[in-house]
Parts: C-alpha cells; structure tokens; sequence
C-alpha cells in the first residue's frame, strides 16, 4: 500500500519555522492592536456589535457570542483587548494542538506529521485574522474541535455507559453550536447519527449522486425556501462581495450550486490580490488533501466518517445560503479543517500499515 511520505525538511526546520510564524503572527497582532496595521476585514465590523451589547449598549442579541461577552461584564471580566487576547493564544496554541490530537497524531511517535499540521494550522491566514478583535469565528473554531473530540470519545466507547455519557454530551456541544451558528450545530448533530453508513470511494459517488437529487427535491417542495431568502439579502450589499447567483430558478439550481461550490468552497472567484494569498495558502492544500481523501476513503474509521458526513451536511447548507465571499472565507473553516484532520489521520493509519 502506498503512502505519501513526507521526508523533504528536517523536523527542526520545520519547528523553527513554526517558532518564527508564531512570533512573526504575535509582532503583527500586537502592531494590529496599537492601531499600525489595519484591521479592516472587509463588509460589516461585527465586534463593534458584539463590543456594544457586551456594555449595554445595545440589547438585541442575534446569536449567544455577545450574550456571553455581556456575562462576563456583570461578572466584572470582560475587557475588549482581553477578550481578543484570549482568541489570539486559543487560536495559535490551543486549536493546533486540537487539530493534531484528533488526527491521531503524538509528537513523540508521529513528530514530522505532527510538526507539517503544526505549521499547516499556523499558516492559515483566515483563523489568525479573527483573532484581531472579539469575532465569534475562533471561539466557535474551538468549540467545534472540543465537540469532534467528545465524539472520539463517544465512538471510540468501550463501554455502552460511557457510550451514553459521551453521546449525551456530543449533542449538548452540537445545540449549543446552534446557538452560535445554527446550521453549523444542526450539521454536527446529524452527523452524529450517521456515522455508522460505511464509505467506499464507489460508494462516496453513489451517495454524491443521491444527495444532489434529495438537494433537488428538497428545492423543489420549498424546504430550501428560507436559505433561498436569506441568500437573497445579499444582493443589497452590492459591490464585488457577491457572486450574484439566482438561486429562485428551478432550471439553474444545480449549476447554481456548483458554481457556488467552485467560488466559495473551493475560492476560485477571485476579485482581489488577497483572495490570490488564500487561494495559494489554503485553498491548493485544502483541494489536494481531499482528492487524497477521496482516493482512500475506504480507510476511513467511524470518527472519519462522522468529520466527512459533517463536511458534506454544512457545506450544503451554507453554500445555498450563503452568497457573501468574504463570509464565506469564515464559514469554509470548518469543511477545511475537517479536511486537514481527515488527512493527516489517514497518513497516520497508512504510516502504521507500512512493514517496519
């Protein structure tokens, strides 16, 4: 059985790189919150809102981020720069540790893949530019990789107890996930009773081809009606944000969705030098790590099977309704993320399958 080795840099190169993306990325926050970089990232500054109802200034909550920020200042905690603070080390430190853990991977035993996700999840651009003020997109990062390891857990029971416990656990996470984002907690609580449908690459097309067709019918009796809506408010924004695409046509549905796909999953509208930087840096990565998942799907475990179904679920939903490429870039963190943990995990399990 083949396997992608990954031998080309020494394991202290790539540490030392980590080390000075950490320290490079720390420089740059700090200059960004003396107001030296800019901070701008384009459309609608939600920490400003979330900053506002967290003081009272404000008291219309559209999801539970600002009504934690708004307990933490009854209870004397809050603080905006410490609050971002708190995101900015989650986001360098805790979420890589995560993401390595729930591939499977052990420093001592899987030390270069380990060190390549180190450095994959600190060159992701999108993650780290949410930490420059009290977005909601790092905290719900993390909290989504707390969910994927209590489901580990939950799967990885020996007991039919503990089985329970953890079970019960995993879809608390996933309501409170809804109350962050709610298809996001919807499309991990599904995944959870699904994970048992077992995957072939022969199989992962034959469900594809299923799926598009419950996609259609779905659209056609109007269960889509309301992501259709609201992909429609986007048209009021304007400018070069939106692809325009008409999801109201019966006829264009499906070409409407694959163009969408191609846009905002896959980043291929490009309208600004900066959406060349992530196409390059997370993009490239992202589509040649899923072709290599694709071809060794048949080696995928439950947990594997649950990150995949979860990839296919929320990535459905949001690419209907969403029509904003700069939201898009927040929303596709977690489909790619889930892609990095896939594929170092299968790396890991073909790594183990090779003679010693």
């Amino acid at each position: 059985m083949k396997y992608i080795k990954i031998r080309h840099l020494p394991n202290k190169l790539i540490f030392v790189t980590i080390v000075f993306l950490v320290l490079l990325k720390t420089f740059i926050y700090f200059l960004a919150k003396q107001n030296i970089v800019n901070t701008d990232l384009g459309g609608s500054n939600d920490s400003n809102y979330y900053h506002a109802y967290a003081i009272g200034l404000d008291n219309y909550a559209v999801n539970i981020w600002p009504i934690i920020l708004r307990y933490l200042e009854d209870m004397s905690l809050y603080s905006r720069d410490s609050i971002s603070l708190c995101l900015y080390i989650i986001s360098i430190f805790l979420i890589p540790i995560l993401v390595c853990n729930l591939a499977g991977l052990k420093f001592k035993k899987n030390q270069k893949l380990y060190l390549y996700l180190l450095l994959l999840c600190q060159m992701y651009p999108t993650l780290y530019f949410y930490t420059w003020d009290i977005y909601r997109d790092v905290f719900m990062v993390f909290i989504f990789l707390l969910g994927c390891l209590i489901v580990r857990k939950t799967i990885n029971s020996s007991s039919l107890i503990s089985f329970i416990f953890y079970f019960l656990i995993s879809i608390n996470i996933g309501f409170f996930l809804t109350y962050l984002r709610p298809y996001l907690g919807y499309g991990f609580i599904l995944s959870l009773f699904l994970w048992k449908i077992k995957l072939t690459k022969q199989r992962l097309y034959t469900f594809g081809i299923f799926y598009i067709v419950a996609l259609y019918t779905a659209y056609s009796i109007g269960a889509l009606d309301r992501l259709i809506e609201y992909r429609t408010g986007f048209e009021e924004m304007g400018g070069g944000s939106t692809m325009g695409l008409d999801f109201t046509n019966p006829v264009l549905f499906l070409p409407n969705l694959v163009l969408s796909t191609l846009g905002q999953l896959f980043g291929l509208y490009i309208t600004n030098s900066l959406a060349i930087i992530i196409l390059t840096v997370e993009t490239l990565p992202f589509l040649l790590m899923l072709v290599y998942i694709i071809k060794n799907v048949k080696l995928a475990d439950d947990f594997l099977r649950f990150l995949i179904i979860f990839f296919i679920l929320y990535a459905s939903v949001w690419l209907i309704g969403n029509d904003n490429l700069g939201t898009a870039v927040r929303l596709r963190m977690y489909n790619y993320i889930a892609v990095y943990i896939c594929f170092f995990y299968i790396l890991r399990l073909k790594k183990n399958l090779q003679p010693s």
